[in-house]
């Protein structure tokens, strides 16, 4: 994953809600799942993505039906992992980063209707804008420093 990609992620995990983190993690694992099939540190992204995926696992809440079946998605694409980490084939890639794409897109529907805040407190705020013309966007992080950090 490119150093900007990185950056990306962090700067939205910072200022993300519950159902906008979950959001992230499957886009990361998305760009896990297509270097891997573009051959790019197969073996590693591979891994990363398995990783991905355990997060989501573990995060499930079985208190709610939907609960048991997305373990059940999560476990097969975990195979599809394994199988292409074992077999070497892109195939099992490819139906892994499909059936990814579909959970991400239902959960980017949810994470729209959540006005929860977001889990991260303390974090700076961050604005975007147009600054110097109609195609350069410069992100400002807010300066109030006084509420940031641990509190003793």
């Amino acid at each position: 994953m490119q150093d900007t990609l990185k950056k990306d992620f962090t700067l939205r995990i910072s200022q993300a809600n519950r159902t906008e983190l979950t959001v992230i993690i499957y886009e990361m694992c998305l760009v896990y799942l297509k270097e891997a099939i573009e051959d790019v540190d197969r073996a590693e992204n591979i891994a990363r993505a398995r990783a991905c995926i355990d997060e989501l696992k573990e995060s499930l809440n079985f208190e709610y039906e939907p609960a048991r079946q997305l373990l059940h998605l999560y476990i097969h694409v975990n195979k599809l992992l394994v199988q292409a980490a074992a077999g070497g084939r892109t195939e099992p890639l490819t139906e892994a980063e499909s059936i990814v794409k579909r959970l991400r897109d239902e959960f980017q529907k949810i994470s729209e209707s959540d006005d929860s805040p977001p889990l991260v407190h303390n974090a700076q705020e961050v604005y975007a804008g147009y600054t110097y013309g109609k195609n350069d966007i410069n992100v400002n992080i807010g300066s109030d420093e006084k509420g940031r950090g641990f509190l003793a």
